[in-house]
């Protein structure tokens, strides 16, 4: 789910959200990349649900869709799972190569997670972590769901006639994408706002190293302008601040990215800068990789980008 080889050419995400169907190819051009293809199609009522897949079967459909628009599929295709289907949790080894890693992993599963590892679509990669010893670790972010879920997703996709090159959480594409090509060399904060669901990730330099998804209710516009609608996210941030520095020493976070599909909210911010004590910037994925949308920047992209940028880095 986290790992795979850089591309030469370009590659195509295509992420599931509850209201469609949200497909990106990003192709290389010169030192950047543009997008060459866009689209947007809707899904059944039902079969995502507060970012989490209800019904795998109404999805066919939508993937039918998708192939009648689109043709024949030029690049290989990167599947972001709903966000809130997926565990995404840090495990610490002694220093060793990351197949001994996975070898070791695979004995103690059930120490970190509720079902065996023969169970489970599991995936590994490792992280640069804040710690004064990190140096002497092997720390890796491990991503899993049921096996069983996974496999009638992808056998619904290749029914339709989508290939699928494969698979990564959503939260994990959308913090790739909101953190932009800048190198970076602290600690920070990136907040995803949907709808239903609000999404915060500690990241570390390039790294995201802690995932956190709450069931927040802004459906209805005039809650996204209340405090009192606002304040879980404010105390899940708070919340999430408090833990970074129990369990990193002297870990200094400054700065906090805003983004998701209605994350462009001026009250959100100040709301959080004031809380937090935080430099809040506000996340547009179209400019922050220098890029233009063929259908007028629409918002909620920042995961299907997230997910073709996956190879290309």
């Amino acid at each position: 789910m986290l790992s795979g080889k850089k591309a030469r050419g370009g590659f195509a995400g295509l992420a599931l959200h509850e209201d469609s169907l949200r497909y990106l190819e990003l192709e290389r051009n010169g030192a950047g990349l543009r997008v060459a293809r866009q689209e947007v199609v809707p899904v059944p009522a039902g079969g995502v649900v507060k970012e989490s897949l209800q019904k795998v079967g109404m999805m066919e459909r939508a993937f039918e869709d998708l192939k009648s628009q689109v043709g024949k599929f030029t690049y290989p295709i990167i599947l972001g799972v709903p966000s809130r289907d997926v565990t995404l949790r840090l495990v610490e080894y002694p220093k060793m190569p990351l197949g001994d890693i996975r070898d070791a992993l695979s004995l103690e599963f059930e120490k970190y997670f509720p079902y065996p590892w023969a169970e489970s679509a599991a995936d590994i990669a490792e992280v640069e972590v804040p710690s004064r010893d990190a140096s002497s670790k092997s720390t890796v972010l491990v991503a899993t769901c049921k096996l069983d879920y996974m496999r009638d997703l992808l056998r619904t996709a290749e029914r339709a006639g989508v290939p699928i090159a494969a698979v990564e959480p959503m939260n994990v594409a959308f913090f790739r994408a909101s953190i932009g090509p800048r190198a970076r060399d602290d600690a920070y904060f990136v907040v995803g706002v949907e709808p239903e669901v609000t999404h915060i990730v500690l990241g570390y330099r390039d790294n995201g190293i802690l995932y956190r998804s709450t069931l927040i209710d802004l459906v209805h516009p005039e809650r996204r302008s209340s405090e009192a609608d606002l304040m879980p996210i404010l105390k899940d941030v708070q919340n999430t601040m408090i833990f970074a520095g129990n369990q990193y020493r002297g870990i200094e976070i400054h700065n906090l990215i805003l983004g998701g599909s209605i994350g462009n909210n001026p009250k959100l911010k100040s709301f959080l800068e004031a809380g937090v004590s935080v430099n809040v910037s506000i996340s547009d994925v179209w400019s922050t990789w220098g890029t233009t949308s063929p259908l007028g920047s629409i918002p909620g992209y920042d995961s299907a980008f997230g997910l073709a940028l996956r190879n290309l880095l």
